[in-house]
């Protein structure tokens, strides 16, 4: 099936500036799980943000990494705790990655899963825990490259963020 895109083949220098909007769209396109990236100082001072800029790295060392923008608060915090944890959220955990994305529900407060001073989102499907490896500059943003201390894989379907919506995994199901 042939697709019907729309948009230029090459960015000039010229139209470079005006193409995030464009990237974001065309990135949008890209579906990836949602996960929450946590550090903390200490139990009294846990931050997080909701995060799809999540990959591996590598296997041999274990390797992941995390696109951090310059003036987030975690790329801020992290050259002071040099350890960050990342939870993989469950299809039904759409309002922890609101909650950590900057909305709330008042209602509901979050449950944290520790490991050697390391929060994780209670009930995530997936959690992997590193120490900073190496820290690389890429425009606006900074990788966060992280060596795996810690994992442990859970049961579950992800949470899945396509075109600026969340999702879930269709299945097929026997019957």
């Amino acid at each position: 099936m042939k697709r019907d895109l729309h948009g230029v083949a090459a960015l000039t220098q010229r139209s470079r500036a005006a193409a995030a909007p464009r990237l974001r769209q065309a990135m949008g396109r890209f579906a990836t799980g949602v996960t929450v990236v946590t550090t903390a100082k200490d139990e009294a001072d846990v931050h997080g943000m909701t995060a799809n800029g999540v990959m591996s790295v590598s296997l041999d060392p274990p390797l992941v990494v995390v696109s951090l923008r310059r003036e987030s608060r975690m790329d801020a915090m992290l050259p002071s705790t040099r350890r960050y944890a990342i939870s993989v959220l469950a299809e039904d955990q759409e309002w922890l990655a609101m909650h950590f994305a900057g909305r709330p529900d008042p209602d509901r407060t979050p449950v944290v899963d520790w490991w050697d001073s390391l929060p994780f989102i209670d009930g995530a499907i997936a959690h992997v825990g590193c120490h900073v490896h190496a820290i690389h500059e890429a425009g606006d943003h900074r990788l966060w490259i992280g060596r795996v201390d810690y994992m442990a894989v859970g049961t579950g379907s992800p949470l899945l963020f396509y075109a600026g919506q969340f999702g879930a995994l269709a299945t097929d199901e026997p019957s």
